[in-house]
């Protein structure tokens, strides 16, 4: 059984009086993050053997999220969070974060999608289980019903200064081509692959490795059971004839 962390006891939702806080939102989204299992499974996935740190880094990591969800553009926007210390408890400071993302590993990364899945699957579960399904996907010609619909697409972030992996454009400009997984049943998004700019001239095969990743943070099943079957839809051009590549992605990512 989980341990209720300190910070989570005893809280009450009031609009007025003494010890109010702003962006109060970001408790429940603290709190929802815990209950699905999130931040644990980031601990886990985050741990060395033999070392110590003040600031666990699964919860690091969580209130990051916790951060852009609630409109943070930088790192240093988690001060939002540490200066809330009456709620928050100890958070860890912006140069705290910014060690946290440098020292994840390759492998560390492949741990946080599966622990991304693992937390995603449990939200599902308990969705299913209190309304008998997960969002269906709506077209304009009604629901896809049990089909998850995984859509992939790209779009081009302009770059006013160098950036890692930045690219001159076909357009001129010059920017990134981050290419995207998101669920169209649940509207979350799974994966995003980070590319340059240029990277429109082989659409097939950064839609393959958006894909791969987007199996590796989904919580379909390795049986292909449970909550439906999964399609893929993607704008790219060319992608029908590159299907066998994405399905090959897929299954090495069971594997």
């Amino acid at each position: 059984m989980q341990t209720i962390p300190k910070w989570m006891q005893g809280l009450a939702v009031t609009v007025g009086g003494h010890g109010v806080v702003s962006h109060v939102g970001t408790a429940g989204l603290r709190m929802l993050a815990f209950k699905s299992g999130q931040t644990i499974e980031l601990t886990a996935a985050l741990r060395v053997r033999g070392r110590q740190v003040r600031h666990d880094r699964g919860q690091v990591l969580s209130d990051l999220g916790v951060m852009i969800a609630d409109g943070g553009t930088a790192t240093r926007h988690i001060r939002t969070l540490r200066d809330q210390g009456e709620l928050f408890g100890s958070v860890a400071s912006a140069s705290t974060a910014w060690r946290a993302l440098e020292e994840v590993t390759a492998r560390q990364r492949d741990k946080i999608a599966a622990a991304r899945a693992r937390a995603r699957r449990r939200v599902w579960t308990l969705v299913a289980a209190r309304h008998g399904g997960v969002p269906t996907s709506r077209t304009c010609y009604g629901d896809l019903g049990e089909w998850i619909v995984i859509r992939l697409d790209a779009t081009i972030q302009l770059c006013h200064s160098d950036k890692e992996a930045a690219a001159g454009t076909f357009k001129g400009s010059f920017g990134l081509f981050p290419l995207t997984a998101w669920c169209d049943n649940t509207g979350e998004c799974l994966a995003i692959k980070l590319a340059p700019a240029d990277n429109y001239i082989r659409p097939g095969h950064g839609s393959a490795r958006a894909f791969a990743s987007t199996y590796a943070s989904s919580s379909h099943p390795k049986d292909g059971s449970a909550y439906g079957r999964m399609i893929r839809c993607a704008a790219s051009p060319g992608l029908p004839d590159r299907h066998e590549r994405l399905r090959r992605a897929a299954t090495a990512t069971h594997e």
